[in-house]
Order: C-alpha cells, then structure tokens, then sequence
C-alpha cells in the first residue's frame, strides 16, 4: 500500500513519511515520490551498526528527516495480534533490516531488538551522524519537550499513537498545549492522533501545531481507491479547514494560529453517562463552557 499512497500524498503535494514497519522498500518509495518531501520514522536499534546502515540508506535515497520515535519502545497489548498469531512476512524490510538471522517474526522480536532506554544523547548521535533534521516523536510533557531540545531535536511530533500503545494514556490534543508552550516556536511541532476532519485540524494549529499528520484517514483512503483516494482524504480535509477557516473569520493560516481557541482536557475522574454529562454542562462555572 505505500506506493499507492506515496503517489496520492505526491499528487495532493505534502510530505510523506515512511514508517519503519513498513511493507516496501525504501527505494521503491523514493522513486515514487522524486522531488516530493521525504520523511522516514526510526526505531532506534540495540546495534549501531544497523543504526548507521540505516541512516546512510536515508541519506542516499534523498530522506529529507528522520522521525524519532522515543515513547514506544515496547508494543502495547494487542490480544487480536496474539490469538491470530500474527507475523511479519518473510521479507518484509523491518525485518531484514532489524532481524537479519530470522523472519516471519512476532511484533515483540523487533521490539526487542530496539533500543530501550533511549536518552537525549541518541537525539544528539542521530543528528549528528545523518546530518539531517531529527524530529522527536512522542513527548507530551513540557520537561520532555525541553529535553529533545537541549538534544539538538530539531522539531517535536506530540501523539499518543492513535491510542493504540497505551489506551489509558492522555489524549495528544491535550497534551499539544503545554508542550507547545514549553516549545515556544523555537522549532516546528507535529501533531497527529484522533485527526479525521477540517475542524480537527484547525484545533490543532490554533493550539501551537505547526504540521498535522493523518494515519488512519490516509488508510481508509487507499482501500476505498487507491492513490486516488489517499489524494481525495488530504482534499477533503483541506477544503474542509478552509470552510472552518472562513467561518471562524480567519485568511490565513498565520491567522488560525493566533487564533484564541479554549480548551478544558478531558477529566476521567468525573463519571461519564448521558446524565453526568448533563450536569457538567449545565454547573460548570460560566468561564468553562
């Protein structure tokens, strides 16, 4: 599916970001996507010989960043993985690339030959050694944000994985204020989880996000049509962001990030049914409606 969705992402005209599970070559993507900008999501191995392997292949095939992911170094529990007994396929990239010896491997193979305690002098080694701009991928805190800065991160992506890591966790949309703040447009942050429409975006860039990503849009897209309808998801949420955009009365997208948006988090302590929810609305204090 990535080359179909390399070229959708190529024809709408935004950046595209290779995982590292992914299912096709790096070069095949690249040739797909030419000029279009080209971004690749690192786990960061125990070994740093394939560390280094890596990020020459990235620097050969005209990747313009590396994602570091730094919050999953293990996978969250997914029992459905675990009664249908699934694998990598033999040749799938990831697998060559992080288990040379074997194949057709568990998600927890590859965990395990990941890095597990990741720390700001890795940000510091990545950068240095490719030479390309390392986006750290997963704070949601201000202290963590100051951290990847100090190490040389040269932006912050806030998300919690789409919930899929750990589903108790904060929401990313939650978290994107404080940490852009701590931020304070020293660099560009990414934001990405939970986005499906214009509006969502529009949220996110008023509350300190410079770039929105999308995920699973982009796959309801590609098994609806293809490249054509990973093209018409990035369409349909950019026409929508405009429609937002007019109604909220702003020209430009420097204008919805000055844009004074009020946000509450989410409270889990306050029980949650049709009837509670009643009554937080109708007793909250005016200014937190």
């Amino acid at each position: 599916g990535e080359i179909a969705s390399a070229k959708g992402v190529k024809e709408f005209g935004t950046i595209y970001t290779t995982s590292s599970y992914s299912t096709t070559d790096l070069p095949e993507i690249s040739q797909t996507l030419g000029d279009s900008p080209h971004w690749f999501q690192f786990y960061y191995s125990k070994d740093d010989g394939i560390n280094r392997h890596i990020m020459d292949r990235l620097k050969a095939e005209g990747v313009k960043s590396i994602v570091l992911t730094v919050d999953a170094t293990v996978g969250g529990n997914r029992e459905v993985d675990k009664r249908n007994g699934f694998v990598f396929p033999v040749g799938m990239p990831i697998v060559q690339e992080y288990l040379p010896n074997g194949a057709g491997k568990t998600m927890d193979y590859v965990y395990k030959a990941t890095k597990q305690a990741l720390s700001p002098k890795d940000v510091e080694y990545i950068a240095q050694y490719s030479g390309l701009p390392v986006y750290v991928k997963g704070p949601q805190c201000a202290e963590d944000a100051f951290r990847a800065l100090e190490a040389g991160a040269s932006g912050i992506w806030v998300t919690n994985h789409g919930g899929r890591q750990l589903d108790g966790g904060p929401a990313a949309f939650d978290s994107l204020q404080e940490v852009a703040e701590a931020v304070d447009r020293r660099v560009p942050i990414v934001f990405d989880s939970g986005v499906r429409r214009g509006q969502h975006v529009f949220k996110a860039l008023a509350s300190g996000a410079d770039l929105v990503a999308l995920g699973r849009p982009v796959i309801y897209g590609l098994a609806m049509g293809g490249s054509v309808g990973t093209r018409q998801v990035f369409e349909k949420i950019n026409d929508e962001l405009k429609m937002v955009m007019q109604l909220a009365g702003t020209q430009t997208i420097d204008d919805v990030k000055h844009f004074k948006l009020r946000h509450n988090p989410y409270d889990s302590s306050i029980p949650f049914s049709p009837k509670c929810f009643k009554i937080r609305l109708i007793f909250r204090r005016p200014n937190q409606i």
